[in-house]
């Protein structure tokens, strides 16, 4: 009884500490989990940083004024959910402007219904909206698929991940105040725009537009005064019959005040010759900013494509500038084109800076009769020499006036810079070609450049993890031995073994 007395107050201050131990302990907890609920950080340990935001990201994140919400319109076993879900979770921390949810159509087909109608969807996709404007990004933008192994039977793999890129665009596209205006020329045989199943129309670069939220006109140039007021870009896309003085003049006049343009000038022979290419009555404009269309067709037999003719070029040479900024490494098909070269003499007030060029082995085939006879051209003196341009940006500097009659102070700088791309081919753009390799990448880029949206091109698509381990039969039989037998046995007899001694 004395012993048992003698132990009450050592037990009861044991049991008192213990139990402000656990308090504190719990308390420490709780104010772990309430600092980290709002001061936590993420880290990304993907060897290509594939979760890491850029600073271009963080900052637009930053200056986000607009409420927008996303709608993650995937089933949870979507190959790129995780990927996207991930990296979404990184935008909403850094803006509490985002509002991100996830709509699995297995789960609640009733509403998925709804959501497709309501949005136009086809396909699985990431919606970004905000008021009535909306970007729909579907699954094929925001990676890039190697297709080498599904040649052999396997399945193709993850070649890079853009979301990123499209996500940040997206944001971007549907918080703007305004949305871009965007006319196709129409009356010279230009690619129509709203031909959905023909091969050769511009249709899905159209749907591009729209999804960037711009809005896509058509204009008949043709006795037209000037170019429609609010026009933010004019696209010449692949005309077959030439612009007549007036046109030009007029689409002059729209670029001196600072207009932007894109031109896909296509290999085309006027009616009744075959020696020489239609310059589509376009020669003294493109003269004027210093570029020149020429009568050529461009060969490459290094950059040709197994089975195609040295005709069908795959670039993959490209100058410094904001349009080629993400196309380093990437591959750009030109089915059938001709160059574009700089002018000798440079034209003061605009800066020409070719985009796309062949290898050095490459060269513009000016003798188009022996050409289209034998399909083996050979290079020649009179041919233009490699590496040949094929495309080209045109921007005025600070030095051109911003009246093109001369009447304005000199030096004086117009209001906004004109911005002009020359493509020497329309077919790579057009439904047919847009696919094909970095296509897409490449218009949307001179797109967004052209529009002055440089913000929507300065985030590279990143590299994917790809770790692979390959196993034999023999490599599974003995990991299943391993794994399923021998590890539990080891369990089993160490538990036998601690029990024995225990034992004795």
């Amino acid at each position: 009884m004395d012993a048992n007395v003698k132990d009450t107050p050592s037990r009861s201050t044991y049991r008192a500490t213990l139990a402000i131990s656990v308090v504190l302990g719990l308390g420490i907890l709780l104010l772990v989990n309430y600092i980290g609920s709002r001061r936590y950080a993420r880290f990304d340990w993907t060897t290509a940083g594939r979760y890491s935001l850029s600073d271009k990201t963080v900052n637009v994140l930053k200056d986000l004024k607009t409420p927008v919400q996303i709608t993650v319109f995937m089933t949870a076993g979507t190959p790129l959910y995780p990927e996207v879900d991930e990296i979404l979770k990184r935008y909403k921390a850094k803006s509490p402007m985002l509002t991100v949810e996830t709509l699995d159509p297995t789960r609640n087909p009733a509403r998925a219904k709804t959501f497709v109608e309501e949005m136009g969807l086809r396909n699985l996709a990431v919606v970004f909206r905000a008021g009535e404007k909306k970007k729909i990004v579907t699954e094929d933008r925001i990676v890039e698929y190697d297709y080498s192994r599904a040649r052999i039977g396997g399945e193709p793999s993850v070649k890079s991940f853009r979301g990123e890129q499209e996500f940040t665009s997206a944001i971007l596209s549907v918080t703007q105040a305004k949305a871009p205006k965007v006319l196709f020329t129409s009356g010279h045989g230009e690619r129509k725009f709203d031909a959905a199943r023909s091969r050769e129309g511009f249709s899905e670069v159209a749907e591009s537009l729209k999804a960037d939220n711009c809005t896509v006109e058509e204009w008949a140039s043709l006795g037209a005064a000037g170019v429609p007021e609010g026009a933010d870009l004019v696209v010449v896309a692949g005309p077959r019959t030439p612009f007549t003085e007036p046109e030009r003049d007029v689409l002059k006049k729209y670029l001196d005040a600072g207009g932007r343009a894109l031109f896909f000038l296509d290999v085309e022979f006027p009616p009744g010759t075959s020696s020489t290419l239609s310059d589509f009555g376009l020669a003294p404009l493109l003269a004027s900013l210093g570029l020149k269309l020429d009568s050529d067709v461009v060969v490459d037999p290094k950059n040709t494509l197994p089975g195609m003719g040295a005709e069908t070029v795959f670039a993959k040479s490209f100058r410094s500038h904001p349009v080629t900024k993400l196309l380093a490494g990437l591959p750009v098909v030109f089915p059938l084109a001709r160059s574009v070269s700089v002018t000798q003499a440079p034209v003061p007030g605009w800066k020409v800076t070719p985009l796309v060029e062949t290898s050095p082995e490459g060269w513009g085939e000016t003798n188009l009769k022996d050409l289209e006879k034998s399909g083996r051209p050979k290079k020649d003196d009179n041919d233009v020499k490699g590496p040949v341009s094929l495309a080209a940006a045109v921007e005025s500097d600070e030095s051109r006036p911003s009246v093109p009659d001369g009447s304005a102070k000199a030096g004086e700088a117009p209001k906004k810079k004109a911005r002009v791309v020359v493509f020497g081919d329309a077919d790579w753009a057009s439904n047919a070609g847009i696919a094909n390799a970095a296509n897409r990448l490449l218009l949307s880029s001179a797109v967004n450049w052209a529009l002055e949206r440089e913000s929507l091109v300065a985030i590279p698509p990143k590299n994917a993890d790809q770790v692979a381990v390959t196993l034999t039969r023999r490599d599974i039989g003995q990991v299943a031995f391993v794994v399923l037998l021998l590890m539990p046995l080891a369990a089993v007899a160490m538990g036998i073994a601690i029990w024995a001694r225990r034992r004795k």
